[in-house]
């Protein structure tokens, strides 16, 4: 009897090794589909950029790959491009972590009074609702032609965002689970640490992983207006120059300092918070 059990059990775990051997298998082939259909995809627009879209567009206004790598090589070589790179990541940095603790502070603040959410929500929705390309001049005018106005719109583009998902975020909490906690005791600043918080991880989570890309807008938006350095100065000024490659060479580095920040925030989202899933709002 003994040695029919031990069999039995050597046989079921036998098939459910087997089957998380095929479940990895499965999600290996899944991961090489879906890196190579990004290769492809890439393959393609590069090629349709470099020899097709020249018939569409007049070629001097579009550039190709290897005229923007070039340039970019000479960027980078010459030591333009590193500088003009440190300043807006030095401006969006700054204006991510503000945003983010701003916008936590607020919206903690608005789960706590409730009355105050009340009275700040129109406030907050039309503020929200007004272009922040309006406001990118009035900054240069208040605050100069320095950092602090870059500063200050990438951490407005930060703190919306973090403020409008973290309310998402409580709302979504069961109702409840809010009146379980109180009839069992919680109140205030207890509450909102074992109830609130841990409710709206997930959205905040996300949405702080996300917004840098805000930052980097906020942060370029100002350079578009006034600046002397940063990835913006220099798109701006080489499109009014025609100096097409390099204006998409700013382009494309915009692009891959956001897809790596977010890589990087991403990789310490998944080993600090791997149950995070939820999605951002704006």
């Amino acid at each position: 009897m003994t040695l029919s059990k031990a069999s039995k059990a050597w046989s079921s775990a036998g098939v459910l090794a087997e089957a998380a051997a095929r479940d990895r298998a499965a999600a290996a082939r899944e991961r090489l589909r879906v890196r190579g259909g990004i290769v492809l995809l890439g393959a393609a627009l590069l090629l349709f950029w470099e020899y097709g879209l020249g018939l569409i567009v007049e070629r001097r206004y579009v550039s190709s790959p290897s005229e923007v790598a070039a340039r970019l090589a000479d960027l980078a070589l010459d030591g333009r491009l590193w500088g003009h790179i440190g300043v807006t990541l030095a401006e969006a940095g700054a204006g991510y972590l503000i945003g983010i603790a701003v916008g936590l502070a607020a919206a903690l603040l608005l789960v706590a009074v409730p009355v105050l959410d009340e009275i700040a929500g129109p406030f907050l929705a039309a503020f929200y609702s007004i272009p922040k390309i309006a406001l990118a001049p009035m900054f240069i005018m208040w605050f100069g032609l320095g950092l602090l106005p870059k500063v200050l719109l990438a951490a407005l583009m930060v703190f919306l965002i973090v403020l409008a998902n973290t309310m998402a975020g409580v709302r979504g909490i069961s109702p409840g689970l809010v009146e379980v906690s109180r009839v069992l005791g919680a109140r205030g600043a207890t509450l909102v640490r074992t109830i609130v918080l841990p409710g709206a991880a997930p959205a905040v989570v996300a949405s702080v992983r996300l917004t840098f890309s805000r930052a980097m807008v906020g942060a370029i938006l100002g350079e578009f207006i006034a600046a002397t350095q940063g990835l913006g100065f220099l798109i701006v000024r080489s499109s009014r120059q025609f100096e097409t490659a390099t204006v998409f060479a700013g382009i494309v580095v915009v692009a891959a300092l956001v897809m790596l920040v977010n890589a990087a925030i991403r990789a310490v989202e998944a080993r600090a918070l791997p149950w995070s899933t939820e999605r951002p709002r704006g």
